[in-house]
């Protein structure tokens, strides 16, 4: 993935169901407010980070392919 920020979209094309998608992005915004990112507290915001995924789920290969 060339990208620097993932969304929910990108963790369902990766394999993850709608559900744990979303949670996993909800698990990666808590992961940066306690680094002290307080942007990501909010509501809408829906894209993180890839590295606060990496670290929410350990070390996953998303593929390169982009639509």
């Amino acid at each position: 993935m060339k990208k620097g920020m993932v969304n929910k979209q990108d963790l369902v094309q990766a394999g993850f169901a709608p559900y744990t998608a979303s949670g996993i992005i909800r698990q990666a915004k808590h992961y940066m407010v306690q680094q002290g990112y307080e942007f990501y507290a909010g509501r809408r915001v829906a894209v993180v980070p890839i590295q606060a995924v990496k670290s929410v789920l350990g070390e996953v290969n998303f593929s390169d392919k982009e639509n």
